[in-house]
């Protein structure tokens, strides 16, 4: 199999698989968690950047990329690598947008200011050498197109794009690296059970894989064979492509849960078996990295606060009712909030028991999910 081919079939087998957990993420986030944010624009952008350099790179194997660049004729060369210079700037583009997606959640969760402040750090330097990067692509030569049509037009190298592309690609695999490993720090601060701490700190953890493949990546392109280029850097371009496509993956993964959720539920009627517990009802979301604001921030988009009731005064109150008053109060509550008379006999025929509150679940913050 020609090595154009072999480029072309990974470049869009990973494609394909990145955009099946693409699809899943964003049907959870719109259609079951509703909760659409900036990080979730930044994901699906990350994609739109791996579509376009898997048709850049394909453009430029249809010119030459994969063959020896004496088998081509100055035309292919020139169109081959001017394509592969578009795909280069795309994925890094696509590179420094997965990483701000991550960053991006990582700065809404996180509970301490001066985390934030280094994860906005991260932020800025990742956005700043990809765009610098970026320039030098088509900064390399003068004039500009001496860079890519080097047989038919004369001109002077200003830039080794090869040892800044490493720095970068040791940048970004850093940056993958303590993605991994920051959630750990403030995951396992929080009052859950442990099954749960490791779910999500360990899905949210699944970056080390991408900054494994920018490693692999960074290796073949410092090895690659700068005298023939159309064959030499084919290779780079996998790595390139899987790099950004592994990351699309691993973002997803965590997110899935709530999917899982609906469809056991479906099954279980609304249940779901803990090991070495009670079934429970299944809770949507639970091990959705999204879920743990209540604990780190209590800023979930629909909390309800709710003030303690006075000794002795039962308040059942459902929040979809409390603009309209409905609920059982004291009788020395406004009129507004008093119950029907029909209400209150029913009630009186209830046996003590069933009057008591609710027992407070552990590590109550004074918040509760609404209910859906």
């Amino acid at each position: 199999m020609e090595r154009g081919t072999q480029v072309s079939l990974a470049l869009w087998g990973m494609t394909g698989l990145a955009l099946i957990l693409v699809a899943l993420r964003i049907y959870i986030r719109i259609r079951i968690v509703r909760f659409f944010v900036l990080e979730d624009y930044l994901y699906l952008s990350t994609f739109v950047w791996l579509l376009a350099f898997a048709a850049s790179i394909q453009v430029a194997i249809h010119h030459g990329v994969g063959r020896e660049v004496s088998l081509l004729t100055a035309d292919e060369v020139a169109n081959a690598v001017f394509w592969t210079y578009v795909g280069s700037s795309i994925i890094v583009t696509g590179n420094a947008f997965a990483k701000l997606s991550m960053g991006f959640f990582l700065l809404r969760v996180v509970p301490h200011q001066k985390q934030k402040i280094l994860l906005w750090i991260l932020v800025f330097i990742t956005a700043a050498t990809s765009f610098i990067l970026v320039v030098m692509i088509w900064n390399q030569a003068d004039p500009v197109q001496a860079s890519w049509d080097v047989y038919r037009t004369p001109g002077v190298w200003k830039l080794d794009l090869i040892p800044l592309s490493a720095g970068l690609g040791a940048w970004s695999s850093a940056c993958d690296f303590f993605f991994a490993a920051f959630p750990w720090v403030f995951i396992w601060k929080l009052q859950v059970s442990l099954r749960e701490k490791i779910l999500v700190a360990g899905g949210m953890s699944l970056g080390v894989i991408a900054g494994a493949c920018g490693i692999v990546r960074t290796i073949v392109l410092t090895k690659s064979n700068k005298e023939d280029y159309t064959m030499g850097f084919s290779r780079y371009y996998i790595w390139a492509g899987a790099e950004v496509a592994v990351a699309l993956v691993c973002l997803a993964i965590p997110t899935l849960r709530p999917l899982y959720q609906k469809i056991w539920s479906r099954k279980t009627g609304g249940y779901e078996r803990t090991e070495g517990h009670e079934p429970r009802q299944a809770r949507r979301g639970a091990a959705d990295p999204e879920s743990f604001q209540l604990s780190v921030q209590d800023t979930y988009k629909s909390a309800v606060v709710v003030e303690p009731p006075p000794r002795g005064e039962i308040r059942i109150q459902p929040p979809e009712q409390q603009q309209q008053g409905l609920g059982i109060r004291s009788p020395d509550a406004p009129a507004a909030f008093r119950p029907s008379t029909s209400d209150t006999q029913a009630v009186e025929e209830l046996p003590p028991t069933a009057l008591r509150p609710p027992p407070r679940p552990k590590n109550f913050s004074r918040v509760l999910p609404a209910e859906r």
